[in-house]
């Protein structure tokens, strides 16, 4: 009986494998027979208006149909014959992969450099970049810069010696080994600003810096050559070795400022913290290193060796901070006379009606009018230029005081709207990270975006002063990342250079480590 049954299932599974299935594939579109070769075309990069020359095969038969792209933007046919095509670079291209279109088939060629005013600036040594975030950089008077970050390691020099969120090179970017950094941070450093005796105040996300372990919060001095600036106490049973600056925060230090010698804070914290020093545990045995703490949110003031400055927006009679923001702050900036505006995503300061911008007294209360009624969504930055005297906003919101500004907005130096520059609508899902103006008037915006005006740009553009994009300074390609910050100085001929630092790994079809110099000819 066994083996009928068997049988029986093998003549079942027999007749199930004859049966006959549609074709999933059937009634799909022929090929067209078209290659695009990836030979360098002729000439192989070119500035917009020049005829170029691609390889390629089986256009000619499609010739009334075919459509060629540089980077996403047409250029316009000029001949098509069976060994390729001649086409004009157009205006609004900039450097990326070419592509043909037939219909809804795209075939994809070469990657074309859209020659122009803008370009990597061949001149900075940089080329594996940091393995994380770069966030900040000093510029010292010699030329030298200071940056810092989330980053281990620098042009792969970290296996020599620890490269830990901050790191010491030439004016070009080339690794300077006489930074007396140690072991670095064991966390972020976001951001500094220097003392009027040459030290940096540096805040992030960090406990430990070099040798003191655990001996931080989130903000410390240091030398201006890299190394912390230190005191000695007296502990209850000995001397002992600490940072000079005691005091700090629960929370990220996003911003620091210094002014009049004082520094200011800003960041995500609800407390001041600071060591007690020379007490011992309840057995009078040994050291008990004590923290003291204060409701202070937000914004902070401290004295140059870390005390709390209880005159800035700090409530004596209830012994904690005024309420500040009443929610998140994204960026600030400090103007010469001491005041602070910032720009995040509240609705209120201290109680007051505050739309996302609003400008501190140097006593940390609200200087009202500044912005007039406010974004009415949220700012990520805000950057200010000395030479122009104007401010720049970028972020999420589609008003600002009351007017249409799609993610970007310049302010004059007194926060009224310039309303000579004016803003592309965008999608719904697109933002601005940061916008820039340079003192040549350009004014650089990064952010999450792939188009501007409907002209194929993604992630970087260059705009002029009145909100359109700048002729002949947008031939760079895509930027895959973000942007924190733009730091302009210039080289020997004069030339603006913008370095980007912060948190990008591609950008202009090439791989980068979150850093890169533009060159403004």
């Amino acid at each position: 009986m066994k083996k009928i049954f068997l049988l029986l299932l093998l003549v079942i599974a027999c007749k199930k494998d004859d049966k006959v299935y549609d074709d999933p594939y059937a009634g799909g579109k022929k090929p067209l027979g078209v290659t695009m070769s990836t030979d360098l075309p002729t000439p192989s990069e070119a500035a917009p208006g020049v005829t170029i020359r691609f390889k390629g095969k089986g256009m000619l038969k499609h010739k009334d149909s075919i459509h060629f792209n540089f980077n996403g933007e047409p250029g316009e046919i000029l001949a098509i014959d069976s060994t390729g095509v001649e086409v004009k670079v157009p205006e609004t291209a900039s450097t990326g992969v070419t592509s043909v279109t037939i219909g809804d088939q795209i075939f994809f060629g070469p990657v074309f450099k859209v020659k122009g005013n803008l370009e990597v600036d061949n001149n900075f040594k940089v080329v594996i970049g940091a393995n994380g975030a770069v966030l900040d950089v000093h510029r010292f008077s010699d030329g030298r810069l200071l940056m810092i970050g989330q980053f281990s390691d620098y042009e792969h020099k970290g296996v020599v010696k620890p490269i830990n969120r901050i790191v010491m090179t030439s004016k070009d970017g080339e690794i300077d080994r006489t930074l007396l950094s140690g072991r670095g941070a064991d966390g972020a450093l976001v951001t500094m600003d220097a003392l009027p005796n040459g030290k940096l105040v540096a805040g992030g996300n960090f406990t430990s810096y070099d040798i003191h372990l655990a001996e931080i919060h989130n903000i410390t001095v240091l030398n201006s050559n890299g190394s912390i600036d230190s005191m000695t106490v007296n502990t209850f049973l000995k001397k002992d070795t600490v940072p000079a600056f005691n005091g700090g925060t629960d929370g990220t230090v996003n911003k620091v400022f210094v002014h009049n010698n004082m520094i200011t804070a800003i960041g995500n914290f609800n407390y001041y913290l600071q060591y007690v020093y020379g007490e011992s545990d309840f057995r009078h045995e040994r050291d008990s290193l004590i923290t003291d703490s204060v409701v202070v949110r937000q914004l902070i003031r401290f004295y140059p060796n870390g005390s709390l400055d209880s005159s800035f927006n700090y409530d004596l009679s209830k012994h904690k901070s005024y309420d500040g923001a009443n929610g998140p702050i994204n960026d600030a900036f400090m103007q010469a006379d001491g005041k602070i505006i910032i720009v995040g995503r509240f609705t209120r300061y201290n109680g007051l009606p505050a739309s996302n911008i609003a400008r501190i007294n140097t006593d940390g209360s609200l200087d009202p009018g500044f912005g007039g009624a406010g974004a009415d969504n949220a700012i990520n930055t805000i950057r200010y230029n000395e030479t122009t005297q104007k401010f720049m906003l970028a972020g999420s919101f589609t008003k600002f005081d009351g007017a249409s500004h799609h993610g970007l907005a310049m302010l004059k130096a007194d926060g009224t709207t310039d309303e000579q520059f004016s803003s592309l609508q965008m999608g719904t899902n697109e933002v601005f990270y940061c916008a820039q103006q340079l003192s040549n008037g350009l004014i650089i915006v990064t952010g999450n975006f792939k188009s501007y005006g409907n002209v194929h740009r993604s992630g970087l553009m260059v705009l002029d002063n009145k909100g359109a994009l700048a002729a002949g300074y947008n031939n760079t390609g895509d930027l895959e990342g973000g942007v924190a910050k733009i730091f302009e100085t210039t080289n020997s001929s004069g030339q603006t250079q913008a370095l980007l630092l912060g948190y990008f790994y591609r950008f202009n079809q090439i791989d980068v480590g979150n850093i890169t110099r533009l060159l403004f000819k």
